[in-house]
């Protein structure tokens, strides 16, 4: 961590007193956590990107959807994301239901699908 002059000045005054060394630490605490926690958002809402492209992509150049059902079934997965958010929709309900259709969960999310969380964190970090 790099300190600028004006922060340094500040360090030698809240050192002295215990009271404002707690609260300097509280609102560096504040900081980092709020940090952390707007680029984990972004973070998911660019994977979140990359994903509705790539089903988007995918159905489009795997599945010969066109200009008329490929906004119409992108506008279905999204309403379906929601429905999950909002509690309308179990995913294990999903999962169960998919699993009687001859479609295992296992086959869909597997360790070769996941998104490598830690490469990104580290690049991140850096």
């Amino acid at each position: 961590m790099e300190l600028t002059k004006r922060t340094e000045k500040q360090l030698n005054k809240v050192f002295d007193d215990p009271k404002k060394l707690r609260k300097w630490i509280d609102r560096v605490y504040h900081d980092m956590l709020l940090n952390c926690e707007q680029k984990t958002k972004k973070m998911i809402d660019e994977y979140l990107d990359i994903y509705g492209i790539a089903v988007a992509y995918t159905l489009r150049y795997v599945c010969g959807f066109g200009k008329k059902r490929l906004p119409e079934i992108m506008n279905r997965i999204w309403n379906n994301v929601d429905s999950f958010k909002d509690g309308y929709i179990s995913i294990d309900d999903c999962i169960k239901d998919l699993k009687n259709n001859g479609i295992e969960f296992e086959t869909i999310v597997n360790d070769q699908n996941r998104v490598h969380w830690e490469e990104d964190i580290k690049h991140d970090i850096e």
